[in-house]
């Protein structure tokens, strides 16, 4: 079974940004696997059939709620991501000791399904379209660095990769705090900055340092904000990976374990007892195969006729009874390394 008409280049060394995947590195026992169907610098999904993003946006029409560490990275290392920035930080929406926090509601806007990477006035103002890439690239986090429009192992991998999320927005957050705590931001500031916080490293904006002296929230930092996260990606980079896991807390020590078995999961390829149709939708067809969407509307798979005509045979039955059902009437063998495939696209699933 083909995996896909578009060729695509293997993803880049640097799948997750450096100081992220040097605390996965030491934290993990096994790093995060390359998703080679994913390419953001050759983008998978301008080109090929069906759903296409726009090329002045690619995926990134999401704005990211970035740590003060993230910040200072990207100020100290220049160029387009640190006016970009700059900008962020002139226009005073969601500017505050943790970092950069948008506006829950004009998140929601860009990444509503009718523009998500199709509509240019949503796009991120980090990416530089005629560069066709993130301008804090090194610097993004949690949700940038580990979603992916297309998986190699279909929704086993979404789901391995969304647990890699929960753990990094978790570390992010323990490291922004420690940075606000340990440069000297008042009490007042720190405790004004609780509500925002939340355990997937979302915040609002709408609430940042609301009805409270700038003086009481910023501190010796109040005519030097700039200067305040250069701080904090020093801060950051002098933690270990060990002292990041701590200032993360038992959640972080709960989600590394969930990691665990995710990773455990991508290792499988035992068939279920029995099988069923899943979440299935034809979305294409051709003379010799048909698109399916199961998972995910991003990533549909290119199945053959000759299987795709089989599928009624996997109603539930015993699965030894049903590819031998499927290989009698298609002629030949179908192998049950498809149905694994399939199911991990949740178009078959496991029946009880």
């Amino acid at each position: 079974m083909t995996r896909r008409a578009l060729p695509v280049l293997p993803r880049a060394d640097d799948a997750l940004p450096r100081l992220q995947a040097r605390w996965l590195d030491a934290i993990l026992a096994e790093p995060p696997p390359a998703e080679v169907e994913a390419t953001c610098g050759d983008c998978a999904m301008l080109g090929g059939d069906g759903l296409r993003f726009s090329t002045e946006t690619r995926c990134c029409t999401f704005v990211p709620a970035l740590s003060n560490f993230l910040v200072g990275g990207a100020l100290r290392e220049g160029g387009a991501g640190r006016s970009s920035l700059l900008a962020r930080m002139a226009s005073g929406v969601g500017v505050s000791p943790l970092g950069l926090i948008p506006d829950p509601s004009d998140v929601a806007r860009r990444v509503a399904p009718e523009r998500f990477g199709q509509d240019p006035a949503a796009a991120c103002p980090h990416y530089e379209p005629e560069a066709g890439r993130c301008s804090v690239w090194q610097w993004r986090e949690a949700t940038c660095a580990t979603w992916y429009c297309k998986h190699t192992r279909g929704a086993r991998s979404k789901a391995y990769w969304n647990r890699v999320h929960q753990l990094v927005a978790r570390l992010e957050r323990g490291v922004a705090w420690r940075c606000a705590t340990s440069l000297e931001i008042p009490a007042e500031g720190l405790a004004a900055m609780t509500p925002l916080d939340r355990p997937s490293g979302a915040a609002r904006a709408d609430v940042v340092g609301e009805g409270l002296d700038p003086e009481a929230l910023w501190g010796p930092w109040l005519h030097r904000v700039e200067d305040y996260f250069l701080a904090c990606v020093e801060v950051a980079e002098g933690l270990s990976p060990d002292e990041v896991l701590r200032r993360a807390g038992p959640e972080a020590l709960a989600m590394r374990a969930a990691v665990t078995l995710g990773r455990d999961g991508l290792s499988l390829r035992e068939l279920p007892a029995r099988v069923a149709l899943g979440s299935v939708k034809l979305v294409g067809l051709e003379a010799d195969a048909v698109r399916l969407q199961g998972y995910s509307h991003l990533d549909p798979l290119r199945v053959p006729r000759a299987l795709f005509d089989q599928l009624h045979h996997f109603d539930g039955r015993d699965v030894g009874e049903a590819l031998q059902a499927a290989t009698e009437a298609a002629g030949e063998e179908v192998p049950a390394e498809a149905v694994a495939m399939l199911l991990e696209w949740d178009i078959l699933r496991a029946a009880e």
